[in-house]
């Protein structure tokens, strides 16, 4: 891999993690006010229209192959849909402090997993060491008050670790299983993934639609469709083939530090000691693990 091609990985690294970073707190604005359902099926339908349009506009197609077609549905599921509903379920109750540190399972256990299934990805002491300091870091980040209240509503909590389990075994099916070229997948997911969250809407009664909409929560589905939804799954699938599930993982560290600078940059949010300190470590416990992790061959995917 060229030294332009491991910058441009870097870039888009970061670029999604600003934007998953930032999900939580538009999550936090639309359960004020909007079934937690619906926002799901907001924003994924939102993602799956751009989504779908950009894969026309390249001249790309969706396969009609039926295996293809499972395996969007896998990565639908996993990667977005259920994660999706647990996360903002479980937001209703559990702050999203504690929410960083309970999406910290998801690279470890994306670690272990990769490790067992994945030839190239060794759990070596280096990456090990590495996880360890990370989640020491977003406890940092957050504070260790965060930690309290820990038990407090286990089904909300419960409902968010069920979360990050999700997005570790999509992570590891996709570098795993899929080859498929990455827009083609980023829709396809998306699209199986808007509509079986579009059925659950349906047939869960008409009133389960009884809301009241504000412009905030409008502009957070919005946010979250366009954003943390279309353009992330793009970069999302563009980079598991190339960087590796055990290095793409540690974005979910990098989440609550990305979302603390957000806040600082556009939200006037005070950046204190703590963060700045939580931030060096985590910098340097993703650097461990990206270190210690063996690179991936980067296969290209092939077109069936």
């Amino acid at each position: 891999m060229s030294n332009k091609s491991s910058l441009i990985n870097v870039l888009l690294w970061v670029i999604l993690a600003s934007m998953w970073g930032s999900s939580f707190a538009m999550i936090k604005l639309g359960v004020a006010s909007l079934d937690p359902v619906v926002i799901v099926a907001g924003r994924m339908l939102i993602g799956a229209v751009l989504i779908f349009c950009v894969l026309i506009w390249a001249g790309q197609r969706l396969s009609s192959n039926a295996k293809v077609w499972l395996s969007y549905t896998i990565a639908g599921l996993l990667g977005s849909t259920i994660p999706f509903v647990m996360i903002t379920y479980g937001e209703q109750s559990v702050d999203s402090a504690l929410a960083s540190i309970l999406m910290g399972v998801a690279p470890v256990a994306t670690v272990v997993l990769a490790a067992t299934v994945l030839p190239d990805e060794k759990l070596t002491k280096r990456v090990v060491t590495g996880l360890v300091f990370a989640v020491m870091g977003v406890v940092i980040l957050v504070g260790p008050s965060a930690l309290h209240s820990l038990g407090d509503d286990f089904i909300g909590q419960l409902s968010i670790i069920c979360a990050a389990l999700c997005y570790a075994a999509n992570t590891v099916y996709v570098k795993c299983c899929v080859r498929r070229p990455a827009l083609e997948m980023a829709s396809g997911s998306t699209l199986v993934g808007a509509f079986s969250i579009l059925l659950v809407t349906f047939f869960m009664g008409k009133h389960e639609f009884i809301i009241e909409p504000t412009m905030m929560s409008i502009g957070a589905v919005v946010y979250l469709g366009v954003f943390s939804t279309g353009c992330a799954n793009l970069i999302y699938f563009y980079l598991v083939p190339r960087i590796g599930a055990t290095r793409m993982s540690q974005i979910n560290f990098a989440v609550p530090v990305m979302g603390s600078l957000i806040g600082f940059f556009f939200l006037n949010e005070m950046l204190t000691l703590r963060h700045l300190l939580a931030l060096a470590v985590i910098v340097f416990a993703v650097y461990l693990v990206l270190s210690g992790a063996k690179p991936s061959a980067g296969k290209a995917h092939a077109s069936q």
